[in-house]
């Protein structure tokens, strides 16, 4: 019994510490198909529901159709989207962006902290 909590315990560790030395992965979507998503004039990525009044091969308003390859990566809302084109590749067949990606990186949030209040913590003031 005691060895295999030995090893038990041997085991945990390394794939404990074998998960905390990655590198953080990209945390963008990746396409798994040749994939559509509605951009503006400058490639910066819009709702889908911009471009999905209009055909595959334009847009309308300032929102235009950007087609992405299979293993590309898919923008955030207002992030540009790259290595794609506002033309669709001849023969090829395109989905859209799968309803998770439909999101905007979020911003980092200050939670305040001591900041000048430190300067006053403890003492009186009227």
């Amino acid at each position: 019994m005691a060895f295999d909590l030995k090893w038990t315990t041997a085991m945990a560790a390394a794939l404990l510490a074998s998960g905390c030395n990655r590198a953080k992965a990209d945390d963008n979507w990746t396409a798994d198909r040749d994939t559509a998503i509605c951009t503006d004039a400058q490639g910066v990525r819009l709702p889908d529901d911009r471009c999905r009044q209009h055909r595959v091969g334009g847009g309308g308003g300032g929102a235009f159709w950007y087609f992405l390859g299979r293993g590309r990566s898919i923008p955030y809302y207002g992030e540009r989207a790259a290595g794609g084109s506002f033309r669709a590749a001849t023969g090829a067949r395109y989905g859209f962006a799968p309803s998770g990606s439909a999101m905007t990186r979020s911003a980092a949030v200050s939670r305040g902290g001591f900041g000048s209040s430190a300067s006053r913590f403890g003492s009186i003031h009227a």
